[in-house]
């Protein structure tokens, strides 16, 4: 005897299937695609400097042009992201309201999905010195895979701080990544240091090159790019 699908049961499978297709679909909307391929790149950089003082800081709006900026992120050093962001449809221009903070300057680190890069410095203002030091910037921004390239870096703080319970030292550890630079010297009020070989971009961090060292920052990170 033959025997026919129900027509209830054929209803039932095709709303389940219709059901699992549409979750995957959805599914697949929520993961940003990169945009352009492109690196971001900024050309200039206004407001970069906070209003009022350390007692009371006022939130100032920061603009970043160039290209490339779509989908953009901003974040000021270690101290966390800007509020209030927008980009504008082209990609050329960012506003963003700087967090408040201590006193000192920090880099100003731009991110999107084909990659990241250093917009600036920020300066808050202060009333006394600041003993933390801090990498700023660095120059060249890229170099090659191989390794060797000269970089000069720019940084904020006072090397010669030493209290009671920590020595002095003339030069910070230069680390690519995880992996230490070589020749690293003090040049007055920068430092040059010969990148390691590497791919991709890396953060270039400064680390204290004694163990207790609680008045330098050992993860302030600035970009830098291996090109092939």
């Amino acid at each position: 005897m033959l025997r026919f699908p129900h027509p209830l049961s054929s209803l039932v499978g095709s709303t389940l299937l219709a059901a699992v297709l549409s979750a995957c679909a959805s599914s697949t909307t929520t993961t940003p695609a990169p945009v352009s391929g492109n690196r971001p790149v900024v050309t200039s950089l206004s407001g970069n400097m906070e209003l009022g003082d350390q007692d009371r800081p006022q939130p100032t709006t920061v603009t970043i042009n160039g290209s490339h900026l779509q989908q953009a992120s901003v974040t000021f050093g270690l101290i966390g992201p800007g509020s209030d962001l927008h980009v504008n449809a082209d990609g050329t221009r960012i506003t963003v309201v700087a967090p408040t903070n201590d006193a000192g300057r920090t880099p100003i680190i731009v991110s999107t999905p084909d990659g990241k890069v250093n917009a600036g410095i920020y300066t808050f203002l202060q009333g006394l010195p600041r003993p933390l030091v801090r990498l700023l910037a660095l120059t060249p921004t890229s170099g090659p895979a191989t390794g060797g390239t000269t970089v000069t870096f720019t940084y904020d703080g006072d090397l010669n701080f030493s209290p009671v319970d920590q020595a002095d030292f003339e030069v910070p550890d230069v680390y690519f990544g995880t992996v230490k630079a070589t020749k690293v010297q003090r040049n007055g009020d920068t430092i040059t240091a010969v990148s390691p070989g590497g791919s991709g971009f890396v953060d270039v961090t400064f680390r204290c090159p004694i163990d207790s060292c609680y008045t330098f920052s050992t993860s302030e990170a600035i970009p830098f790019s291996y090109m092939p």
